[in-house]
């Protein structure tokens, strides 16, 4: 299971201290792995403008997170308590992995492709569907597909994490029609690795 954090920097925070503490390096428990950590890049994309991805053995672990936070000692932890004043984690998700790919490449221009599909349709059809795309787009890796759990996620429920080189590599890819994909993204958001983001 991937749950995902949609982040909002506050205006009065400086960047280098929001940069600084939502890297989340605080965060070091095994059971867990930041598999993504996402800052919008040249404001192409929807807010919330950060994202991180957390892979974890599934939603038993939610019930694990929410005991460790009313703990003491999750209290007077400074780290943490530090960085939920310096970032504002405004929304979450928890999705099914469709498809997991090459681990993203933390250099890379990273691509989020935002889009729907029915309940109707299969894991394996979407998962076919991205995989076929991808053995088109030899410039483009597919990192992620992921497919919110029931509606714990914001619309519209499926997301398509892809990196590319550069600008020029992903171009292509962007310039090709989608008209008949029936998972076709309703928006599209270009990043770069939490620091690596350009205001």
């Amino acid at each position: 299971m991937i749950y995902a954090e949609y982040i909002e920097r506050d205006r009065f925070m400086p960047m280098e201290i929001f940069r600084r503490f939502a890297d989340q390096s605080s965060w070091t428990d095994p059971d867990d792995g930041m598999v993504g950590n996402f800052g919008r890049t040249m404001r192409m994309g929807p807010t919330p403008a950060y994202m991180c991805f957390w892979q974890c053995k599934g939603m038993e672990r939610m019930d694990e997170w929410e005991a460790h936070f009313r703990t003491p000692e999750a209290a007077m932890d400074a780290a943490e308590q530090a960085t939920f004043r310096a970032i504002h984690l405004a929304r979450g998700g928890c999705y099914d992995e469709l498809v997991e790919g090459p681990p993203v490449d933390r250099d890379g221009l990273i691509c989020i492709e935002y889009f729907a599909a029915p309940e109707s349709a299969s894991a394996d059809a979407i998962a076919d569907h991205f995989k076929a795309r991808a053995v088109n787009h030899p410039e483009a890796a597919l990192n992620f597909v992921l497919r919110r759990i029931g509606r714990l996620g914001p619309n519209p429920g499926c997301l398509a994490v892809w990196t590319f080189a550069n600008y020029a590599a992903m171009e292509p890819f962007q310039r090709v029609s989608l008209d008949d994909d029936p998972y076709r993204p309703e928006e599209t958001g270009l990043y770069r690795w939490m620091g690596k983001d350009i205001l």
